[in-house]
Parts: structure tokens; C-alpha cells; sequence
């Protein structure tokens, strides 16, 4: 082995031990062994991007989920108008197109890169091969998966809720943005 191929060998175990820290910190992985942890950076491709590159298009079928190594990721979509709404910047260890692994739907929105980004992607067919092998890694993530969807119902219930307990505090609100709506819709 030339010393090339041993400096490469250990960047690409200090790399590794990289994503499994920023792994480990994850709400959706947190069930995970150390080893269950190590599966699933291995199961990923590491994809560097450029600032202002798109790694998926609303509307786009989703097949993979994405998390933050390095760098920042805009997530955006169209208003009912055509304009860009931004509804997050994501920094490292944010999970991104996590429900592409258990359904390969439309995505919800654009992302692109705010900066220079590495990014590890899990793709579905992956995910899907740990699971048709009955990997613990797998079934611990869809429970995590499950846990996110169960919150996220929680809290528009919630939000659903206050704006029926006091209609009034919330008709305002709906009304300015209705007439904002409607005056750009005058000048187009």
C-alpha cells in the first residue's frame, strides 16, 4: 500500500467518523446502535454542492433522503400565485425528503444549496434493500419516521384548534394576507 493510498484510507475513515457523529446527533436516528449508526452513513453516498445548485424540484419524484454534513440548504416553494416561498434554511444534521424512504410521492418543495454543501443521500432503494433484509437500522428508522408524522399531525391539530377557539384573533390575519393576495393579483 503507497502512502497516497493510506492518506486517502484514513481521510475516508475520518470522514465516516464524521457522518456518524452528525448522524448520531439526529432525532430521527436516535434508537440507533453505534453499529446500526455505521450501517446507515455506509448505506449513503457522500454529494458535495455548489451554492445556488438544486438537489430536488417540487413536484420531482422523491427517492431519497438528504442530510446536512456541511453548509446550508434553502427549502422553498410556489405560492398558489407562482411566487417563491422560503419555509426553511437548513444547517448540518437537518434531514431533508425523509418521507421519500417510506414513499416515492411528489416533493413538497425546491431545495438548493445557500453554500458550498456536502450532503450525505440515503436513496429509497437503499433503505428498501436494508429493510427487505430485515435490518434492525431500518425498522428503527421507519418507527422514528412514524414518531415525525405523529408529531407534525399533533401540531396542526393544535393549530387547527386555536383558530377554532378564537376565530376572531385569526380572521384578521387571514384577512390581510386574502387582500395582499388579491392587490398582487391586480397588478400582474
Amino acid at each position: 500500500m503507497t502512502e497516497q493510498d493510506k492518506g486517502e484510507m484514513a481521510a475516508g475513515l475520518a470522514a465516516m467518523g464524521q457522518a456518524e457523529s452528525i448522524f448520531s446527533e439526529i432525532e430521527l436516528f436516535e434508537e440507533l446502535t453505534v453499529d446500526e449508526v455505521r450501517e446507515l452513513v455506509r448505506g449513503c453516498e457522500t454529494v458535495h454542492y455548489k451554492a445556488g445548485q438544486t438537489l430536488f424540484e417540487q413536484g420531482d419524484r422523491s427517492d431519497a433522503l438528504f442530510i446536512v454534513g456541511q453548509g446550508e440548504l434553502e427549502v422553498a416553494g410556489s405560492s398558489p400565485l407562482g411566487e417563491k416561498v422560503v419555509f426553511a434554511i437548513l444547517g448540518p444534521g437537518s434531514v431533508v425528503g425523509e418521507m421519500s424512504l417510506i414513499e416515492g410521492g411528489p416533493r413538497s418543495a425546491t431545495v438548493e444549496a445557500v453554500s458550498e454543501c456536502e450532503i450525505f443521500r440515503l436513496d429509497h432503494a437503499t433503505f428498501d434493500e436494508m429493510r427487505r433484509r430485515r435490518r434492525p437500522a431500518a425498522y428503527k428508522v421507519i418507527l422514528g419516521l412514524a414518531a415525525t408524522v405523529g408529531q407534525r399531525r399533533r401540531e396542526t391539530d393544535a393549530r387547527i384548534q386555536q383558530v377554532f377557539e378564537d376565530p376572531a384573533s385569526h380572521i384578521d390575519s387571514f384577512e390581510s394576507q386574502l387582500h395582499e393576495m388579491l392587490g398582487r393579483m391586480r397588478k400582474s
